[in-house]
C-alpha cells in the first residue's frame, strides 16, 4: 500500500503546486513583458523604432524575464501550495501518514530541479545570446534609418517642440521618401518650412546628424503672424535633420558569453551573477517548502507576507553582494556563496525544525 500511495501523494501534491507555479509565472511574465511592449511602443509612436521590430524586439527579452520570474514564481507556488494543504489539513493526513520531510523534498524534486534547469540554461546560456542579438539588432536599426526618424505616417517632434518631421511614405528602395514636411524653429526667431514631392535619406552619423536630399518642393522663412515671408522654389535642396546619436558597436557586459568574461571585478561579479541564478532558485525553493507551513484555521495565505519579505530579502542581498564584488570589498573568490549561505542554513534550520512541536 506504501508503494502505491507514495506516487499518488507525490502526484497530487506536485500538481498543486505546478498550477500555483504557472498562474504566478503567467501573471508576473505578463507584467514585465507589457511594461517592456508599452515603452517599445511609445518609441515607436514617437517614430524611435519601426513598428514592425516592436514584436521581435520583445521576444528577445523573454529569456531574461523569465530566467528572473521563474525562481520567484515557484516559491509563491510552494508557498501557497503547500499552504493549501496545510490549512486544509491534508498535510496533518499525509504527515500521519508516514510523510517526512525527507520524503516530501523527494517528491516535489522533479518540479523544483526541472525549473532550476530551465533558470540555469537562460542564465548561462539564452540571456546572453538574446543580449548580443538585441544589441545587433539595434545597432542595426540606427545605422539603416537612424532610428527611424523619418517613419512614414509619423510625426516625429524634437527639442521641445522646435522641430517637427514628416513623410507620408516610404519608396520601394527604402532610402526615398515622399511628401516631406519639415518644420523648424531658427535661432533668429523666424520659422522654416519645407515640403517636397521626395527626398534621400543618408546614414546618420556618431552625433546623430542625418543629410536630408530633398527634391521637387518648396521652402517658407518667415515669422508666425507677419505677411513677410521668403518662399522659395527649389529642384533639390540639402539640409540636416537631427536623430538620435549611433550607439558605438559595444558589447553590453551582460551580453558576453562565458568564454569571454575576464579577470576584471564586473567580469567576475557577472560570472558569479549568472551562475548564482540556478542557486538563488533550489535555495529559494528550500526556504519555501520549510515555512510554508500554517496552523488549520489561519488559510492557505497567511505565510505570504512573511514569505515575501524573505524573498525579496534573499534578493536584495544578492544584489548587495554582487555590488561589494564589484567595489571589490568582497574577495571575487567567495561571489554570491555568503548569501546563499546564511539563506541555506535559514532553510536548513526551518526544514529541522518543520513538524516538530517546538515549531507550533
Amino acid at each position: 500500500m506504501r508503494w502505491i500511495s507514495a506516487p499518488l501523494g507525490a502526484l497530487y501534491i506536485n500538481r498543486q503546486v505546478l498550477s500555483i507555479f504557472l498562474a504566478a509565472l503567467a501573471i508576473l511574465l505578463s507584467i514585465a513583458l507589457g511594461d517592456k511592449l508599452i515603452q517599445l511602443l511609445e518609441k515607436a509612436a514617437a517614430g524611435n523604432i519601426p513598428a514592425d521590430q516592436v514584436l521581435y524586439i520583445v521576444l528577445l527579452r523573454i529569456p531574461e524575464l523569465a530566467q528572473m520570474v521563474m525562481p520567484f514564481a515557484l516559491y509563491m507556488g510552494l508557498i501557497i501550495g503547500l499552504g493549501r494543504l496545510y490549512s486544509s489539513q491534508e498535510m496533518s493526513v499525509l504527515r500521519s501518514g508516514g510523510l517526512s520531510n525527507r520524503l516530501l523534498l523527494q517528491w516535489l524534486a522533479p518540479i523544483i530541479l526541472l525549473i532550476t534547469a530551465l533558470v540555469a540554461l537562460a542564465s548561462l546560456v539564452l540571456t546572453p545570446m538574446a543580449k548580443h542579438t538585441f544589441e545587433q539588432e539595434l545597432f542595426e536599426l540606427q545605422k539603416s534609418v537612424g532610428i527611424a526618424a523619418l517613419q512614414p505616417g509619423v510625426f516625429r517632434i524634437e527639442d521641445a517642440g522646435d522641430q517637427v518631421t514628416y513623410s507620408d511614405a516610404i519608396g520601394d528602395d527604402d532610402q526615398t521618401i515622399l511628401d516631406v514636411f519639415i518644420q523648424r524653429q531658427l535661432a533668429d526667431g523666424r520659422q522654416m518650412t519645407v515640403w517636397a514631392e521626395s527626398g534621400q535619406r543618408s546614414d546618420p552619423d556618431a552625433e546623430g546628424r542625418q543629410l536630408l536630399t530633398l527634391e521637387n518642393g518648396r521652402r517658407y522663412v518667415g515669422k508666425a503672424g507677419s505677411s513677410a515671408f521668403e518662399t522659395m522654389t527649389f529642384t533639390q535642396l540639402t539640409i540636416s535633420v537631427e536623430t538620435e546619436p549611433v550607439l558605438e558597436r559595444v558589447r553590453d557586459l551582460q551580453s558576453l558569453p562565458w568564454s569571454e568574461l575576464g579577470g576584471s571585478l564586473n567580469h567576475r561579479a557577472e560570472w558569479h551573477w549568472r551562475l548564482g541564478w540556478p542557486v538563488f532558485c533550489v535555495v529559494l525553493a528550500l526556504l519555501a517548502v520549510a515555512i510554508s507551513s500554517v496552523q488549520p484555521r489561519q488559510g492557505q495565505y497567511a505565510r505570504v507576507g512573511v514569505a515575501v519579505v524573505w524573498m525579496l530579502t534573499y534578493y536584495l542581498v544578492l544584489v548587495l553582494n554582487r555590488w561589494l564584488i564589484e567595489q571589490g570589498f568582497v574577495p571575487s573568490t567567495l561571489g554570491l556563496w555568503p548569501a546563499h549561505l546564511v539563506f541555506g542554513l535559514v532553510a536548513a534550520r526551518n526544514l529541522y525544525l518543520l513538524g516538530r512541536p517546538a515549531a507550533d
